[in-house]
């Protein structure tokens, strides 16, 4: 019977099940695994790519582990590059200019041809709002010359020496390099992950009142809110008039979820008005708030509350403060909005809400440096600004701009250095953003 049946099955199908299982079968993205490898002296290794194994390679046999490293000096506290083949490289940024090394390394063990260390310095620059980045390569080789035993090297990078063309404003500048070892006798290659760092020299800083995520032209679009910050490349950003399951006119939305998902930026959330779920607007099951929202690039890794004069039968409103690091380098952002309106009442309740806000920022918000990003709802001249003004810098005219018609503003600690203060037209919302380009370093740095 057996051999009726084979009979009666076609060759070409015969042959699919005679191969042999682990063909077939999906494999993990990445995963390694021994193989026979004809004439090797040793188990050969494959690897799983898109689903299904490659081909048996050669394997040097070698009983020690091959481990080019490559690790940074003076980058800072908690900010050193160490990456290795089994450990990415993540990114390190840093804000103060700075003189570091990285060291290229190889254990004892392995015949070494050439230990080398290799990668590209970007310098991105800005002129008249067009930014282009400048990019050279840079190969440092040590010879081995066969030996076992360990080796290193290192190279110094100087911040400094990494400089835009003549009238370019230098933004920043990125490192990314490797280690890679390369055997004696045509033993093979092995490198690392690359390690990267980057010297930001400008933040970038919006405030929007993005108004519920309804435009000019009356459509809500929270998306269009969130590719226009994207857009920006600003580093931070304080909104304010952000809904959380509010009403229809934002669809019952959780906006702060929708905009760190959109943005894929850390973010906080204060809800000025925070009330029970109405049944007839979002339901029960969530609490109607609307508030200010405070969005980063960086890890925001504290944040505080507090709530700004509150005169009977007013809205209330409330100030939102984030403890941000850049690699080691902690600072304070602020989003906050201001009572609306033009009667003397309404400037008279701006007036106790912008001294209260003062207080909050120089008690509570956290530590200096601190940027506030505000919808003050009040002109430049405006009397209430004055307890704004006394304690903090106002980023349009540090960076040399003339009076403006705005009720949107960024402050700073005094004396940091503005780059660029400048209005966003967007019709997203009805505010325009503003951004400003603020450094946490002296004027004097290049």
């Amino acid at each position: 019977m057996a051999s009726l049946v084979l009979k009666l099955i076609p060759f070409s199908l015969l042959g699919l099940l005679l191969i042999a299982p682990e063909s077939q079968a999906a494999c993990i993205e990445g995963a390694r695994s021994s193989c026979e490898y004809p004439g090797g002296e040793c188990p050969g290794e494959k690897v799983c790519n898109d689903g299904q194994w490659s081909d048996c390679e050669p394997r040097v046999c070698n009983p020690v582990e091959i481990s080019p490293t490559l690790r940074s000096v003076g980058l800072g506290t908690a900010n050193e590059i160490f990456v290795s083949r089994t450990s990415s490289g993540l990114l390190r940024p840093f804000v103060h200019s700075r003189v570091f090394s990285l060291i290229a390394q190889i254990n004892s063990g392995p015949a070494v041809q050439t230990l080398r260390m290799s990668g590209t310095v970007g310098v991105t620059c800005e002129l008249d709002g067009v930014e282009t980045t400048f990019t050279s390569s840079f190969q440092q080789d040590q010879n081995g010359n066969g030996t076992t035993a360990g080796l290193s090297f290192s190279r110094t990078f100087d911040t400094s020496t990494a400089v835009c063309p003549t009238g370019y404003r230098r933004l920043s500048v990125s490192y990314e390099a490797r280690t890679t070892v390369i055997l004696a006798n045509a033993g093979g290659t092995f490198a690392t992950y690359p390690g990267k760092a980057e010297y930001l020299r400008w933040l970038k800083f919006m405030t929007w009142n993005i108004h519920h995520g309804v435009g000019r032209d009356g459509v809500l679009n929270l998306q269009a809110i969130s590719n226009t910050l994207l857009a920006s490349g600003a580093h931070f950003a304080g909104f304010q008039d952000v809904d959380n399951h509010w009403s229809g006119r934002s669809d019952c939305q959780n906006q702060p979820a929708m905009l760190q998902q959109q943005t894929g930026m850390s973010m906080r959330y204060s809800p000025s008005v925070d009330e029970g779920g109405n049944i007839f607007q979002c339901g029960t099951s969530h609490r109607k708030q609307y508030g200010n929202l405070l969005l980063s690039r960086f890890p925001i890794v504290a944040d505080s509350i507090g709530f700004l004069y509150h005169p009977v039968d007013y809205e209330r409103r409330s100030a939102l403060s984030g403890v941000v690091s850049i690699g080691g380098t902690q600072l304070t952002i602020v989003s906050s909005h201001l009572h609306h309106g033009t009667s003397p009442t309404d400037g008279l309740i701006r007036n106790f809400q912008a001294e209260s806000l003062m207080v909050f920022i120089s008690n509570h918000a956290g530590p200096a440096p601190k940027i506030l990003m505000a919808d003050l709802n009040a002109p430049e001249n405006a009397a209430e600004l004055s307890w704004v003004n006394a304690g903090m810098q106002d980023a349009w005219f540090a960076a040399g701009n003339p009076s403006s018609d705005r009720i949107d503003y960024i402050y700073t600690t005094p004396g940091l250095p503005v780059a660029r203060a400048f209005k966003l037209p967007s019709n997203a919302s009805d505010h325009d953003a503003v951004m400003a380009w603020v450094a946490l370093e002296p004027a004097t740095v290049p």
